[in-house]
């Protein structure tokens, strides 16, 4: 079994919460979950890859136990790329290698743009990029969303706050495993509701929601297609995407298929496979995703680059 320790980072509204994996003499590989999501997503994954590897797997703040934002303020998906700095500024590490899922992967790869000379191995699973939407839907979406965001605070969210919403475990575990289209497996689900829920002081066999309900209306970001080929273009690192065959797109295939021609045209340690199963198939069936990571890290990773960490 992989050597694991939780980790905590202190921002400046509250505690990032983490999971290291492997040695601690090294830099590990950050792992970044996807929306709703949190440090539970790799759990069946990384026992999978070698064990000389470490990995550092995050709770995003608003997820899992990491603090939530301050009242009155919205969660942005921008805030990402602070908090990758913040976390390498943390270690005194000068560059960072990456492994995340879904709006994480979204992410790494804006950051693997914005900062290329920082990242130095990106693997993404499902999701690429941004998505480039209809100006229709786009300002339907900002309509709907940025009021929301007015509706809770840390102190009054319906379901987090101390006299929040109760439910029975097997409810949560139903609520993901149908509110995720059944990506996520019943089996799968308690990996992540461990972090996602604690139990009620005041009533026996219930729990509490810790995920801040502010998350469910971050808006994303307002892309174009051209900024999406632009760091196409600039990411030299080794890259690794897998696509499952069971999620769509969500934007038009045009955009995603030229965004591949470019990390294809432009960097030559840019690989994409297939793999069969829906959004969290790194979660409900690890074993289909763990032989393709263990094969790029076979490639691309080496002791040298990642012995040093500030621990």
């Amino acid at each position: 079994m992989h050597w694991k320790r939780n980790e905590r980072i202190r921002l400046p509204f509250g505690d990032l919460v983490c999971k290291w994996w492997g040695p601690r003499e090294q830099r590990p590989i950050v792992c970044l979950h996807g929306w709703l999501d949190n440090a539970g997503t790799f759990d069946r994954l990384l026992p999978l890859l070698p064990r000389h590897i470490s990995f550092l797997a995050i709770d995003i703040p608003g997820h899992g136990r990491s603090a939530h934002l301050p009242a009155g303020v919205a969660y942005n998906a921008l805030d990402t790329l602070r908090l990758l700095l913040h976390v390498m500024q943390y270690y005194g590490w000068p560059r960072i290698s990456l492994m995340c899922h879904s709006i994480g992967a979204v992410m790494s790869y804006v950051f693997a743009g914005v900062f290329p000379d920082r990242v130095d191995l990106l693997i993404s699973f499902d999701l690429l990029k941004p998505f480039i939407l209809d100006p229709d839907m786009l300002l339907f979406l900002l309509a709907d969303s940025i009021p929301k965001t007015l509706d809770f605070s840390t102190e009054s969210s319906p379901d987090s706050a101390p006299n929040g919403k109760l439910f029975e475990y097997d409810q949560l575990v139903e609520h993901m495993h149908v509110g995720f289209h059944e990506s996520i497996s019943r089996e799968a689900c308690h990996f992540l509701l461990y972090r996602a829920a604690e139990p009620a002081a005041d009533r026996p066999g219930h729990f509490r929601r810790r995920t801040d309900p502010r998350v469910r209306h971050n808006h994303g970001l307002v892309w174009s297609h051209d900024l999406n080929l632009e760091i196409a273009r600039r990411i030299k690192a080794p890259f690794l995407y897998l696509k499952t065959t069971e999620t769509p797109l969500f934007e038009d295939p045009q955009y995603h298929q030229e965004t591949l021609d470019m990390l294809t045209a432009n960097n030559e340690q840019f690989v994409q496979a297939s793999v069969e199963g829906k959004h969290h198939v790194h979660l409900s069936d690890p074993e289909r995703v763990a032989p393709l990571v263990q094969h790029f890290l076979a490639k691309h990773w080496t002791k040298e680059n990642y012995f040093q960490s500030k621990l």
